[in-house]
């Protein structure tokens, strides 16, 4: 047997040992998502819907109802930020607390009754295996590690000029101007710069840079998706979407009523993934010179 099925076969086996494939997690009415979110609210003392994605990989939309349905049924509440006021933490009220205990204790009964035909030898035996399997599975692949970070550094903004630059020529063959159009934005985003209103991220592998997005708050509880980028190399594997994502969370988080971006028709691949996540076409222009192109511009929004 190939070492993949031999994976396979463990899979199974260790599904069915540990019950995953209920529907509900330790006879809650809570989803095996559902109730990681629950613990992760649990142990996170500023706990974000942003945290959330970042720590989980979950989809944005998805976390969303998730987070509606336990304020509805008054498992969680929100707290502003004695610091910022349009941050907002989740955090476990009485009956989430109570919910928590409750699968926490039935968790370690149901793993204590597992584990009680096993000798004292045979348990580390076991405890050893599955920090094996642990410690084999972490270690980086020769993929690259990425590493999404949204603290604004030295250079950074620099960086989202040069790569536009180095990117969107030879791709959409964009001049020199467009170069300069992503300078001057950027410049002038950085004179008004506040964590409060606006967000950037900039996604790394083994700590080159890839990618970035941000989000810069508009009056009327707007925001604003911009400079969205991605190395070619990275795209069809989620990344993409799960930057979206991260911006979609911090307008919620603002209380954003509303998010919309400025872009062009030839930026297909882009609009495929702003209409999968709900951004609908609102305007488009007649076809201008711009950058070296006859561009037709477009504005696409989402309500939040």
């Amino acid at each position: 047997m190939s070492a993949i099925a031999d994976v396979r076969a463990f899979n199974r086996f260790y599904t069915n040992v540990i019950g995953v494939v209920d529907r509900h997690v330790l006879n809650s009415s809570l989803s095996l998502a559902e109730a990681r979110v629950l613990f992760e609210i649990r142990q996170q003392p500023h706990c974000t819907q942003t945290h959330l994605i970042e720590q989980l990989t979950i989809d944005a939309g998805y976390l969303s109802r998730i987070i509606k349905r336990f304020e509805r049924e008054g498992l969680i509440t929100r707290h502003r930020s004695d610091t910022d006021g349009r941050a907002s933490y989740l955090v476990l009220t009485d009956p989430g607390q109570a919910l928590f205990q409750t699968l926490s204790q039935e968790s370690e009964q149901e793993l204590s009754t597992l584990t009680s035909h096993l000798s004292s030898g045979q348990l580390s035996q076991l405890v050893n295996s599955m920090q094996t399997i642990k410690s084999l599975l972490s270690t980086p692949s020769p993929r690259a590690s990425i590493n999404i970070r949204h603290e604004l550094q030295s250079g950074d903004l620099g960086l989202i000029t040069q790569y536009h630059g180095l990117w969107y020529g030879p791709e959409f063959g964009y001049d020199l101007t467009f170069e300069g159009y992503v300078a001057q934005t950027l410049g002038e985003f950085a004179n008004t710069y506040s964590p409060k209103k606006d967000r950037v991220w900039i996604a790394e592998a083994d700590g080159r840079f890839i990618g970035s997005i941000a989000v810069v708050g508009r009056s009327g509880n707007v925001g604003q998706l911009r400079w969205f980028i991605l190395d070619k190399a990275f795209r069809g594997q989620g990344l993409g979407k799960r930057l979206v994502d991260l911006t979609l969370a911090f307008c919620r988080e603002c209380g954003y009523k509303s998010m919309y971006l400025l872009t062009t028709a030839d930026q297909t691949t882009a609009h495929h993934l702003y209409k999968r996540v709900g951004f609908s076409l609102t305007e488009e222009h007649a076809p201008v010179q711009r950058w070296g192109q006859t561009l037709r511009e477009q504005r696409y929004e989402i309500t939040l």
